[in-house]
């Protein structure tokens, strides 16, 4: 890591995600003061009447989509109960929504996406894929959770021609923070100079515990990272100061986003 991607000062940067360790990692590696506060705890589970059907047939799909790590995570989960080897996967496509979760698929599956939007964002999805090749009566199966952007399937059957059907493979839900909370008990007190929300339930739920977190007096109020379009708009919507978007959907863009925040302070 270079100076530049060094923070000036040692900013109180609250990261908001289940799972934190990456971002936490490279945010303490450039002088952070981090507190963990998840926001949103997500359940790796299907209905079981879906994952039978889905997995019986999945060789039939010409796509398989992920919008997320967490959707590549559920998804084999459930395939691995039924599978034991990843060719029984059969010879279909692959399109992510970002660069992390493509990154992830190959990391752990040793799988090769076959389509990324260069805007990492849901709504590029189906331009990206018809541009790669015809979906006309192509099988799409899209892989997500329970508050998952679904409208980019309206587009792929639309406009493509495709057949889709949507697997959903973990449910999300909004933390209830509570005083005991060791975390919470520090931002009371100290408050912070950012908070990063990596979607927009998180946003949605940090305003649902704001009694629980209104800080004490003295304590600093912070601003908002957002990981991307959606949630910078979750975020204006409620009205919070969004001082910083990421460049990209990753724990290397957020930290971008947060240094350059830093510099407008």
């Amino acid at each position: 890591m270079t100076k530049s991607h060094k923070f000036t000062g040692a900013p109180r940067v609250v990261l908001t995600r289940q799972d934190n360790a990456d971002a936490a990692k490279l945010m303490r590696e450039a002088g952070a003061d981090v507190i963990e506060m998840p926001l949103i705890e997500v359940r790796y589970e299907a209905v079981a009447e879906d994952s039978d059907e889905f997995l019986d047939h999945i060789a039939a799909y010409d796509w398989l989509t992920f919008s997320s790590k967490n959707g590549v995570k559920g998804f084999f989960k459930e395939f691995f109960r039924k599978y034991q080897d990843i060719r029984c996967i059969g010879p279909c496509r692959i399109a992510c929504t970002g660069y992390s979760t493509a990154r992830f698929l190959l990391e752990t599956y040793r799988l090769i996406s076959d389509v990324v939007p260069e805007s990492q964002t849901v709504k590029d999805l189906p331009r990206c894929m018809m541009d790669h090749e015809s979906l006309d009566n192509r099988n799409i199966l899209c892989i997500g959770g329970s508050l998952s952007d679904k409208s980019y399937m309206k587009e792929l059957e639309d406009v493509g021609g495709a057949m889709t059907e949507f697997f959903e493979v973990y449910k999300t839900s909004l933390v209830n923070l509570s005083d005991s909370n060791k975390a919470v008990a520090d931002f009371k007190k100290n408050g912070a100079d950012f908070v990063v929300f990596a979607s927009p339930s998180a946003v949605e739920s940090f305003l649902k515990n704001a009694k629980v977190l209104k800080p004490g007096k003295g304590a600093h109020s912070p601003k908002a990272v957002s990981i991307g379009k959606a949630t910078s708009a979750a975020v204006k919507k409620f009205g919070l100061t969004l001082a910083a978007e990421a460049d990209e959907p990753s724990p290397e863009g957020l930290l971008r986003a947060l240094l350059a925040a830093e510099g407008r302070a």
